[in-house]
């Protein structure tokens, strides 16, 4: 379901990735700071250790060892399972075409920052049937690192990755009921006369929506903000992403 196109890394990248399986900064920071704005975490090695446990079939490598992952933290509603999942998420590099997201299991939902929020997540990775990508993080401690204070909707999707967005797309469009009068957040390119795309790659998902505004040119990356009708993007306010 996440799959993706990107390039093909160095051997050294490799071997950076392969000395363990989340070694990141940041584990202990207190919650002392707030930001407007989604935080970007880039990393290389992450990316690529990503790339080997769900491509290159490496999960078994590193089944129950503790892992510390620091990144943005996702929610997505999987109405095809009814449950929440949590990520926590970056770039490969400042392109933002290529990322990674791990899935963990939270301790506690409730104690959990806002959507948007920079994240240390600490836990056991795991094997899972009911992972949707068969491994995720488990038992996991969510330290907040800065607190977001920006807007929030229902389904934050601006505050998601390329790969997690099109996950959440599919499920608006398949499982729409389910997201019926929903406020949300959106973000692509412009595909044609009210219709937004993957704001990457050609070919992943389109989705039809309504806006007041006039369209800006085919291939412009825009924030879409509105309420979930029928499958569709309806309402939406668009801004422009500089």
């Amino acid at each position: 379901m996440m799959k993706k196109l990107c390039f093909t890394l160095s051997l050294l990248l490799m071997a950076l990735a392969l000395s363990g399986c989340g070694n990141t900064n940041g584990a202990g920071k207190s919650a002392a700071n707030t930001t407007g704005s989604i935080p970007v975490i880039l990393s290389q090695s992450e990316y690529l250790l990503y790339q080997n446990i769900f491509y290159n079939s490496y999960g078994p490598q590193y089944e129950g060892q503790s892992v510390t992952k620091r990144g943005v933290l996702a929610k997505i509603h999987d109405a095809f399972n009814d449950r929440e999942r949590y990520y926590v998420w970056g770039y490969l590099d400042n392109t933002k075409c290529c990322d990674w997201q791990w899935e963990f299991v939270p301790k506690d939902e409730k104690s959990l920052p806002a959507i948007g929020s920079l994240i240390v997540v600490q836990g056991v990775f795991k094997a899972d049937d009911n992972a949707l990508d068969d491994y995720w993080i488990t038992d996991a401690a969510v330290e907040t690192e800065s607190a977001y204070t920006g807007p929030q909707e229902d389904i934050n999707m601006f505050a998601m990755s390329c790969t997690l967005e099109r996950v959440q797309i599919m499920n608006i469009m398949y499982r729409y009921e389910a997201f019926e009068g929903k406020s949300f957040s959106a973000y692509g390119r412009i595909a044609g006369t009210d219709t937004l795309e993957n704001p990457y790659y050609d070919g992943s998902w389109q989705i039809p929506f309504s806006s007041g505004s006039a369209s800006p040119a085919i291939g412009t990356l825009v924030l879409l903000k509105g309420t979930v009708k029928s499958a569709t993007l309806a309402d939406c306010a668009m801004s422009v992403i500089q």
